[in-house]
């Protein structure tokens, strides 16, 4: 058994290869989340060449038993095991690949592992512990059920997504009208609506547990190949009395419900199933919400719930932090007890 490092274009493709032949026929994984891991694995965009990106294979007669991506940005001050993959009953190969992880960690001044974070909280985070009876949806992140059992005596954090009735949810909302202004976003003047969302990012999600700042650009560039699928209603803003932007609300409808599951997707393929098959979708998918005043949430809220209509009964809810206990009750109070969870492992002390 040894560890080999990726550095050409061959080694990528046996990375994708391993990934791609683990989730083979597998019905609760949907191939829309393997963009953002080329996205990595390529550095094509600003953010990705920001990162020191390290693919490592641990493998066995050519056979690989293990993957993950070493990854390091300036602004976060640890290194990170993300994209992690692996077989079944192959310990001694995770131990190989955290061995890595933890001497890189070491050579880069660093002095802790996290497991389970995707480049940026944007990007995803999370290894999916309960919850794999349902396929996942779009931008929530899924993994083998026995890959929380290499990680069990790490110290860890959670994170939990909510499901349940849209109408019903709604039916808890305050019914009293806030001093709060809902407008849809101008997808015409897409990278300034962008630009926009990340400045109230960084002022309300931006004290989120592994939230760091991002760059300008950021997330025009994490959601550009989502602007063919994306109408006005589905990036809301909140202003005050002042006209000052004072909350956000992302959301759209699962796109992977209208697409197989345990088989890849090109992005011409998704299209042709967006044409044809859109109004089976039944799930509203609430991607991202900040917001600087409960005011501001309850007007975006009620405003989604309005635009969605009819049309998708059911809503879901992407990560939530556990200990993040303002939304955490929230999401509670609307939609009932978690739907899925995730953990996120440290290795510290390094």
């Amino acid at each position: 058994m040894h560890l080999t490092v990726i550095t050409d274009a061959r080694g990528r493709k046996r990375y994708l290869d391993f990934q791609r032949g683990l989730y083979q026929g597998d019905p609760c994984y949907v191939s829309t989340s393997s963009f953002v891991l080329r996205e990595l694995l390529d550095q094509t965009t600003p953010f990705a060449r920001a990162c020191r990106v390290t693919p490592v294979l641990v493998e066995e007669d050519g056979r690989v038993l293990a993957q993950a991506m070493l990854l390091h940005h300036p602004g976060l001050p640890a290194l990170q095991v993300s994209f992690f993959e692996a077989l079944e009953g192959q310990r001694g190969a995770v131990e190989l690949l955290l061995s890595q992880a933890k001497e890189r960690a070491r050579r880069l001044g660093l002095s802790r592992v996290v497991i389970g974070l995707n480049a940026h909280i944007s990007y995803g985070v999370g290894i999916l512990t309960a919850g794999f009876s349902h396929k996942n949806t779009f931008d929530s992140l899924y993994n083998k059920p026995y890959y929380g059992d290499y990680f069990q005596d790490l110290r860890r954090d959670t994170l939990s997504t909510y499901r349940g009735e849209r109408r019903a949810a709604a039916r808890r909302l305050p019914q009293t009208a806030p001093a709060v202004e809902v407008c849809r976003c101008d997808l015409r003047q897409f990278y300034r609506e962008t630009e926009r969302m990340r400045a109230l990012c960084e002022q309300t999600i931006g004290k989120t547990h592994l939230y760091f700042p991002t760059q300008e650009g950021h997330f025009y560039h994490l959601m550009k190949a989502l602007r063919p699928f994306l109408r006005d209603e589905h990036l809301l803003f909140a202003r005050n009395r002042a006209g000052e932007d004072v909350g956000f609300l992302f959301w759209h409808p699962d796109f992977n419900e209208m697409l197989s599951g345990g088989r890849e997707h090109s992005l011409p393929a998704i299209g042709a199933a967006w044409l044809f098959k859109r109004k089976r979708i039944t799930t509203a998918k609430l991607n991202a919400i900040g917001s600087r005043s409960p005011a501001a949430t309850v007007a975006l809220l009620r405003t989604f719930n309005r635009l969605a209509g009819e049309r998708y009964p059911w809503l879901e809810t992407n990560f939530v932090w556990d200990n993040n206990l303002p939304s955490t009750r929230l999401n509670r109070h609307l939609l009932g007890e978690p739907h899925r969870k995730y953990e996120v492992y440290w290795i510290d002390g390094l």
